[in-house]
């Protein structure tokens, strides 16, 4: 009897326990999940509006914020263009029609339905409101097969209408007021939550974003654009990501164990082109012997050599159509030698190179200390923006730096059918052989055929030194060590949808 009372005793003094250790385990509270709400850095003093269609269309901080909520046809990336909100696309062979088919069941953050009808009034609100992107859409018309379906026609062949529809913000046809961008509504991942043109934009995720809910809850975007407080504000946790950091910040801030930092290369380039309209210019051997005369490889290393990286054509290498072209090689001796021989007036002439900001001035103040040692003299010639740009366009420059050209398509059309036809007459410098070449890879739909063409076109243009292509621009990003899913963005347009905190 004894024996059985002390192993029913056990049993319940083990029971006890269990149910002691079930309980403790069910009482202790589970790990706390970390905030998903991200603070974004922009280097920017204010979001006017959020309109993806007017004036502001292509203005950096807008942009970046817009790419949250709204969405194209198609997408770039890794230099290819791929599908987005348009499924499938075809082309006639001479790229004046091009079927394109809407992904089906994509709705608007107000709960509307995404149809063809959206693409239409998109596009023609571009046209109509003038903006920056005006001239890429106006030659375009629209035919709704249904409200899955469209063509877009042209009189001309369009080749490279996919850089194009990258570039078109798609929204809902009957929201379209005048008050479109303080109220927008896109397919995005994002949705609005509260917008202060001073202060920032708060975005919520969007649930019911096709691809699935951003794995954050909110992303804040606040306007610093002063340089020391962002870095500042990302030390002290204030923000947890940002962009667009100076050289002489990279090394400090990647001794910061809390703090990521990494570059990318993107789709903007310098340029620095030559007035062959100016006599000094005309010939192209002397053109070349300036480009020669400049030590790139030492300047970009000692100035920009984390922003910065030699250009291998006239293109940046992350644009379709980028081709590599023979480089020059630095030659002061045998340059200012070809200089002499062509009766260069060491004496009589002064380069000036016409600027409308400071921002690559070090750049300019290096080349032009490389001419001064073989004897060419040169100077800044400093303007403020709104003259300095009229002067570019009315071509009152000997050489002129454009910082950065930015091929906001992808596409080389963008970049070289825009700016170096006779009819563009952006640089002064006119080839027949050259504009039939842009012509013809602008007018077809062979995507191979072009990418032959624009290296061509490419030659031409580097060979024949239209302007001196030095550097490509990287970007600088940092961000939180806490942060997982970021993705460098090569087309100022990231994408936040994979970002989150793990702790």
């Amino acid at each position: 009897m004894s024996n059985i009372v002390s192993i029913n005793h056990r049993l319940v003094r083990g029971c006890s326990a269990m149910a002691l250790a079930a309980g403790l385990f069910a009482a202790a509270p589970a790990l706390a999940q970390p905030a998903q709400d991200l603070v974004i850095g922009m280097p920017v003093a204010s979001v006017a509006n959020l309109d993806p269609h007017g004036a502001t269309t292509n203005v950096q901080g807008i942009l970046q914020v817009n790419a949250q909520i709204f969405e194209p046809l198609v997408n770039f990336v890794d230099g290819e263009y791929v599908p987005a909100l348009a499924t499938e696309w075809s082309a006639n062979e001479d790229a004046t029609r091009w079927t394109i088919k809407l992904r089906e069941g994509v709705s608007f953050s107000d709960g509307s339905s995404l149809d063809a009808e959206d693409v239409r009034a998109s596009m023609q609100r571009v046209v109509e409101l003038a903006g920056p992107l005006a001239g890429l859409f106006k030659p375009l018309s629209i035919e709704i097969v249904s409200p899955s379906e469209l063509v877009i026609s042209s009189e001309v062949g369009q080749g490279a209408l996919l850089g194009k529809l990258f570039m078109l913000a798609i929204a809902p046809s009957e929201k379209l007021g005048d008050d479109f961008g303080l109220n927008p509504v896109g397919t995005g991942p994002f949705v609005v939550d509260a917008f202060d043109p001073s202060q920032g934009v708060t975005l919520k995720a969007n649930p019911g974003y096709w691809r699935g809910a951003p794995k954050l809850d909110s992303v804040t975007f606040r306007m610093i654009p002063e340089q020391a407080a962002r870095t500042t504000a990302l030390e002290t946790g204030e923000i947890q990501l940002t962009w667009t950091l100076p050289d002489d910040q990279v090394a400090p801030l990647s001794e910061n164990p809390d703090l990521v930092v990494d570059t990318v290369t993107t789709m903007a380039n310098i340029v620095l082109w030559f007035n062959s309209d100016r006599p000094a210019f005309e010939d192209v051997e002397v053109r070349r012997a300036l480009w020669s005369a400049i030590d790139f490889d030492t300047i970009i290393e000692a100035l920009y050599p984390n922003t910065g990286s030699k250009m291998e054509g006239p293109l940046p290498a992350t644009v379709f159509g980028a081709s590599k072209q023979t480089p020059y090689v630095y030659d002061a001796e045998a340059a200012r030698a070809v200089l002499e021989a062509k009766g260069w007036d060491f004496d009589g002439t002064t380069v000036g190179v016409l600027m409308n900001n400071t921002t690559y001035k070090p750049l300019v103040d290096a080349l032009l200390a490389d001419w001064a040692r073989i004897g060419v003299k040169g100077e800044v010639d400093l303007q403020e923006p709104a003259v300095g740009t009229k002067r570019l366009l009315d071509l009152d420059w000997d050489i002129a730096i454009v910082q950065p050209v930015i091929t906001n398509t992808g596409d080389a059309d963008y970049n070289l059918g825009r700016l170096y036809t006779c009819a563009a007459n952006r640089t002064t410098y006119c080839d027949e052989t050259l504009d039939a070449l842009l012509t013809e890879a602008g007018a077809i739909s062979d995507q191979a055929r072009r990418a032959e063409l624009y290296a061509q076109a490419g030659k031409i243009i580097w060979d024949n030194a239209v302007g001196m292509f030095p550097m490509d621009v990287k970007q600088v990003w940092a961000w939180s060590a806490a942060l997982e899913g970021v993705r460098l963005d090569a087309v100022y347009k990231p994408d936040l949808t994979q970002i989150h905190f793990t702790k």
